[in-house]
């Protein structure tokens, strides 16, 4: 077949599919991830076709869907409520920027959940976690208590990996732990705490269970 036929029924063939509402031309948009295969398929609407997806891009840094958007959005509702969820967990609670990203990235750290700790080693230095706090969160066996961890982090933040150590390893907090986080937080700032915790495993597994970006192979990155 020459070029000119080829053409001729290249525009035939896209004429056809976009009477019928269907694009043939992928939509492309900033990638944030590598978007290597996860365990279902990508699905990135092109802006302005799909509220849900529109609604997340909002949330997200420079309007961009990441991998993980892409497997959640397999399922709109669930991408929906996930959205406003997080939303109010990690934009608008009252715990400080920097027990929020540490809560987080125990978790990534614990679960080793690569995909999770990548995403978000660059909030937890933004809202100013040092790189040795950071190694400690990374490194620091579960249930560890002992001076180095206090020192490094301080008091506050380490009650609260303590916290986050047992809720996500056993599930129950000691009482013990509880006491030693109401020392540092109120009311309020407890029950965001726990829904920080329960909702960022809820996340890595997740991710794990889907090979989100296809990260359950690579190593949680340690800080440098």
């Amino acid at each position: 077949m020459t070029l000119r036929p080829l053409f001729l029924l290249l525009a035939v063939i896209s004429f056809a599919f976009s009477s019928l509402g269907v694009a043939l031309r992928p939509h492309t948009e900033e990638k944030r991830d590598d978007n290597f295969p996860a365990r279902v398929p990508y699905v990135f609407p092109a802006p302005g076709t799909d509220p849900i997806a529109d609604a997340i891009r909002a949330r997200r840094a420079n309007g961009t869907l990441l991998a993980l958007d892409g497997v959640l959005l397999n399922a709109p509702l669930v991408a929906s409520t996930w959205n406003s969820l997080f939303g109010v967990i990690r934009n608008n609670t009252t715990l400080p920027g920097n027990m929020r990203e540490l809560i987080i990235l125990r978790i990534a750290a614990l679960n080793e959940a690569s995909y999770e700790w990548l995403q978000h080693e660059p909030v937890g230095r933004s809202e100013g976690l040092t790189t040795a706090q950071l190694r400690v969160v990374r490194l620091t066996p579960a249930f560890n208590e002992g001076a180095g961890v206090t020192n490094t982090l301080g008091a506050s933040l380490a009650a609260m990996m303590t916290f986050t150590d047992w809720s996500t390893k056993t599930a129950k907090v000691p009482d013990r732990v509880f006491a030693n986080l109401q020392k540092v937080l109120n009311n309020q700032q407890l029950v965001e705490a726990a829904a920080t915790v329960g909702g960022y495993n809820f996340v890595s597994r997740f991710l794990l269970a889907l090979d989100v970006d296809g990260k359950n192979n690579a190593p949680v990155p340690i800080p440098n």
